[in-house]
């Protein structure tokens, strides 16, 4: 059975990139572009991903702020935070939070993919936000 990636990234363009990719890759994808959205497909049980992709700073909900409601509603459910902004803050408190890893924008295909295959065969910790 193919791992379910949740992806969320308010970039319409970056969304359906990813979610391309992981396709090709052997994930099943199912992509937002708000978090509000995904947030409310996943509480009405419509959606129920192996692993979440969500952009840092997004209108409305951000990434962070989904993080913490996952971890509250949903605790073993891993989340890998990617951000535009090569900022230690949001790294910092994305892993404090709870993030299984942190990466930068752009994100380097293989890099995730690699990411993702460890975290949905069971692997919570993280690694530097860095290739």
């Amino acid at each position: 059975m193919k791992p379910r990636v949740l992806v969320v990234d308010d970039d319409g363009e970056n969304c359906r990139a990813l979610s391309e990719l992981l396709t090709v890759e052997g994930f099943d994808t199912v992509a937002f572009e708000s978090a509000d959205a995904a947030w409310a497909a996943m509480e009405q049980t419509t959606v129920r991903p192996d692993v979440i992709i969500a952009d840092v700073r997004m209108p409305g909900l951000d990434g962070v702020a989904l993080l913490r409601r996952i971890k509250e509603r949903f605790p073993g459910l891993p989340v890998i935070l990617v951000s535009a902004f090569a900022d230690e803050h949001v790294w910092s408190e994305g892993l404090r939070v709870g993030a299984a890893d942190v990466f930068p924008k752009p994100i380097h295909g293989a890099s995730i993919v690699r990411a993702l295959r460890e975290v949905a065969g069971g692997s919570r910790t993280h690694r530097p936000p860095v290739d």
